[in-house]
């Protein structure tokens, strides 16, 4: 493995040789494309917008509660656990192999360009990106939702107010223009901070145990947890699900 640099830059991140050209495609269960059935992650390369979650803040000592507690579930080896250190809410979805040849894709980038290049050519135009948001950026654990809660091993987050949700909506709006990006989500993307990925199917009782204890923990959270300050979005990129490198702030 080795060190990139991006033409002085400042984006560096590593990349293991070879590994950066998109694969035949074909139908992924259970996040497989980015962990292997044991739980180990796979390289799966690519950028983002995120804000990591504060170390310091009620909401990350209540994500490492909810972490411990996962593991004491019968469905535990069937979910994917991710560091701590990961913790984070995506501001907008970069780049990574398995959006080439979608709507999503930038109309002005080759979908067979190589992800070290993908990465730079998003960092490049992210440098340039004149949009803001509200600093902090306040977010609070959505009201539990049974058939939402059940779809992924996730935490629900919403703006605090509607200033917020504005405010996000339309630096998502003026990232994907930025960007020549679609944004299929624009109305509909659930703002969330992962806990883990399902890597193996459930059981019939562990699927209903499952459903039952993220929405009995997305309820806790917005019940009793305060708002969650979060600093500047960050243009970060990753090798793997595990840790996500930041280059620069976007706003």
């Amino acid at each position: 493995m080795v060190a990139r640099h991006n033409g002085g830059k400042g984006l560096a991140q590593v990349r293991r040789k070879g590994g950066d050209q998109p694969k035949e495609k074909k139908a992924v269960l259970f996040n497989q494309n980015k962990f292997h059935p044991d739980g180990r992650p796979r390289y799966f390369p690519g950028n983002t917008v995120i804000c990591h979650l504060p170390r310091q803040g009620a909401f990350f000592h209540a994500m490492l509660d909810l972490h411990d507690q996962m593991g004491q579930f019968d469905f535990a080896a069937k979910i994917a656990l991710l560091p701590p250190s990961s913790y984070h809410m995506t501001v907008f979805d970069g780049l990574n192999n398995t959006r080439r040849g979608k709507r999503t894709w930038p109309r002005d980038l080759a979908s067979d360009t190589p992800m070290p290049q993908c990465d730079a050519w998003v960092g490049e135009k992210l440098r340039t990106f004149p949009g803001r948001l509200p600093d902090p950026l306040r977010m609070r654990p959505a009201r539990p939702d049974p058939l939402r809660d059940r779809q992924g091993c996730r935490i629900r987050l919403e703006a605090a107010d509607r200033e917020g949700a504005t405010a996000l909506r339309r630096f998502r709006a003026s990232l994907a223009a930025h960007l020549g990006m679609h944004d299929a989500w624009l109305d509909r993307y659930v703002f969330h901070a992962t806990i883990g990925y399902r890597i193996r199917a459930f059981t019939a009782r562990e699927a209903s145990e499952y459903a039952d204890a993220m929405v009995r923990f997305q309820g806790r959270m917005a019940a009793h947890l305060p708002e969650i300050d979060l600093g500047p979005p960050e243009f970060c990129l990753f090798d793997d699900m595990h840790a996500y490198h930041r280059q620069f702030l976007v706003a």
